[in-house]
């Protein structure tokens, strides 16, 4: 028979990756209505939007991107995080934990999480970005980054470190374990 405090342990964390990826839900997609190159609407703050069914398999994988999920690594994914740090625990590996690009903090919540589950109160969980999404690539020094556009992207990928820290406080694990490291990895890391 499993212990009560393993099961409610095992519900919580289950709970929360699934609050965390809005896993079940369907979610609202705004629908681009233009009238000669303007947003119909913009001038009284209305949206069109259409409801998009969830998609198991997608959210599974990590293959959708929920406009307000607070991550985008999918359930199976966030499944494995949380396993590494139970055997991290598990096995007493030294260390803190660190999440390289948080976007709005969910793996990071996530972990954050596993440790609060399991009484750990030493462990730091450090969050490093630069909070203003990706740098546009560096041709001139790295050739592989010819193409590359994701910087343009930098609007949906820069949430600002206090959007983030807010995202903790919601879940409440906002504390001195949740520590963050803003700026560029050429930076920082």
């Amino acid at each position: 028979m499993r212990s009560p405090f393993l099961d409610t342990r095992s519900a919580y964390l289950d709970l929360l990756r699934r609050n965390l990826t809005r896993y079940g839900s369907d979610e609202l997609v705004p629908v681009g209505w233009n009238y000669l190159g303007r947003p119909l609407f913009s001038t009284r703050k209305l949206m069109l939007v259409r409801k998009r069914p969830f998609n198991k398999q997608a959210r599974d994988l990590g293959l959708d991107w929920p406009a307000d999920a607070l991550t985008m690594i999918g359930m199976q994914r966030l499944t494995s995080l949380q396993r590494c740090v139970e055997t991290v625990l598990q096995e007493d590996v030294p260390g803190d934990l660190v999440e390289c690009g948080v976007w709005r903090g969910g793996a990071s919540i996530l972990m954050r999480a596993v440790l609060s589950a399991y009484g750990d109160k030493e462990r730091r969980v450090w969050l490093c970005d630069s909070f203003e999404g990706v740098p546009p690539p560096d041709t001139a020094h790295y050739e592989a980054d010819k193409g590359i556009r994701l910087h343009r992207a930098a609007g949906v990928l820069a949430i600002p470190q206090a959007q983030v820290k807010a995202n903790f406080e919601r879940y409440g694990l906002l504390d001195d374990q949740v520590r963050f490291l803003p700026g560029w990895f050429k930076d920082t890391l």
